[in-house]
Parts: structure tokens; C-alpha cells; sequence
């Protein structure tokens, strides 16, 4: 291969470098809105004040634990996890769920999603609940 040849390759593939490091194909921070994910913070994820925990009407076996999941970010938050743990009244857990039914699944910005789990409890055994809010992603552009 004469030295034209390799000029001309070598030449090719910088420019096609710089042409990917300059668009933005390859970050993907907050301050990018061309392509990427945008950042969130899982902490801005609230869980409502109005947050319950109550035995079903109908099925007196059934403890239901529902609430709002309340998104502070300005995007939206997608595939949220939540983990709820119920406790005997003793302290020690008597369930966790996390997988939580979540409606809509992805949170809006600066909105809200309703979640509910169910625990089965015949006897009657749980005493409190917490959630935490474990896990969520940004917003993806293209």
C-alpha cells in the first residue's frame, strides 16, 4: 500500500472520531439533549404522606399497602422499583415486596404514579410498613 493510500485511511477514520466525539453519541450527561440518558435523582422519588396500610373488606386475609409515588425531577422516571417491608409489631419483618404493582409503570416529571402490594396475613399479624424507593432511570433521547 503506497503512502497516499494510508494518508487517506488514517485521515478517514480521524475524521469519524472526532465527528462521534464531538456529537454527543457517547455522553450521556444531564446537559446533553441529543442522545443518552438524562440523569435523575432517585431521592427527588417521593413516597406520598397519604401512604396506607389496611386489611381487604372483602377478604379480611389480605393486607394491602397502596400509595402515590411522587416524581420532583423534571424528567420522567422510567421502570421505578419500590421495596415495602411489613413488620410484626414486635419490630422484626414478617414480608417484603418489590414488586409492587405501579400505575403508570414510568413516573412523569414532576408527577405522580399510584402503587399497591398485597401480603397474605390470616392471622392478622402485621403491625406497620415502610417503602423505600430502591431504583429508577432517566428519560432516553435519540
Amino acid at each position: 500500500m503506497d503512502m497516499g493510500k494510508k494518508f487517506i485511511i488514517i485521515l478517514t477514520f480521524s475524521v469519524i472520531v472526532m465527528i462521534l466525539a464531538n456529537s454527543g453519541c457517547i455522553d450521556n450527561t444531564q446537559a446533553n439533549s441529543t442522545w443518552g440518558e438524562r440523569q435523575i435523582l432517585v431521592d427527588a422519588i417521593k413516597i406520598s404522606d397519604n401512604t396506607t396500610g389496611n386489611y381487604s373488606e372483602n377478604n379480611q386475609s389480605r393486607y394491602y399497602v397502596y400509595g402515590y409515588l411522587d416524581n420532583d425531577n423534571p424528567f420522567e422516571a422510567i421502570n421505578p422499583k419500590i421495596k415495602i417491608t411489613t413488620y410484626y409489631e414486635n419490630g422484626t419483618v414478617f414480608a417484603v415486596n418489590e414488586t409492587a404493582y405501579i400505575y403508570p409503570k414510568n413516573i412523569p416529571g414532576k408527577g405522580s404514579s399510584y402503587f399497591f402490594a398485597r401480603f397474605h396475613d390470616p392471622d392478622k399479624l402485621i403491625y406497620n410498613f415502610t417503602v423505600e424507593v430502591l431504583d429508577a432511570k432517566g428519560e432516553y433521547w435519540s
